[in-house]
């Protein structure tokens, strides 16, 4: 078969038209195909963090709205502050410890601070407290600690021994942890 003039070019011009054809089709799959899955991948990523944002954002115009429960969170706050101080309050912590010992009976021979630990926005201050008491006044002493409505403190370990000397009277260590809070 005896191509013409006129056939070769338009065999020329079909072959340059599929080639470009197959191009495009080649970069659409190798290309362009995995760029698009994974801008859809990303695009449900951010609808929900959409979503989300939006549900928070609704909650919180819903607070705005809701007077009682922000001024009832403000409150919690407010208390909170006031039972974790700024500053380490040591004749704060010395009164009320004086009066747990006082309503529960627990004699105390010494309390000696411990050095402070660091944490990330708190500092705990650590205090031992020596002294003697009757088994059911020591629980009590225990519960007024960790109970206590004025300030956040917190019972890190205790000892209970026996005196045969006295078998009533019990010799006690009790080391109690108390909280500054930290704004820097």
């Amino acid at each position: 078969m005896v191509f013409t003039e006129k056939n070769k070019q338009a065999l020329l011009i079909g072959l340059i038209m599929a080639a470009f054809l197959g191009f495009l089709v080649g970069y659409y799959y190798w290309l362009s195909k995995p760029v698009i899955a994974k801008t859809q991948k990303e695009r449900g990523t951010l609808n929900a963090q959409i979503k989300k944002d939006q549900a928070e954002i609704n909650r919180m115009r819903a607070l705005i709205e809701n007077t009682a429960e922000r001024e009832q969170m403000a409150e919690v706050v407010r208390r909170a502050k006031e039972r974790l101080p700024e500053d380490r309050r040591a004749i704060e912590f010395l009164t009320l410890l004086r009066d747990s010992l006082t309503k529960t009976g627990v004699v105390q021979t010494r309390v000696a601070p411990e050095a402070p630990k660091r944490r990330a926005l708190y500092e705990e201050i650590p205090y031992s407290v020596k002294g003697s008491a009757r088994y059911h006044e020591f629980g009590q002493f225990l519960n007024l600690i960790e109970c206590n409505p004025d300030r956040f403190m917190r019972v890190n370990g205790f000892s209970l021994s026996n005196d045969p000397n006295r078998p009533s009277i019990h010799p006690m260590e009790v080391g109690i942890s108390t909280f500054m809070f930290r704004s820097r």
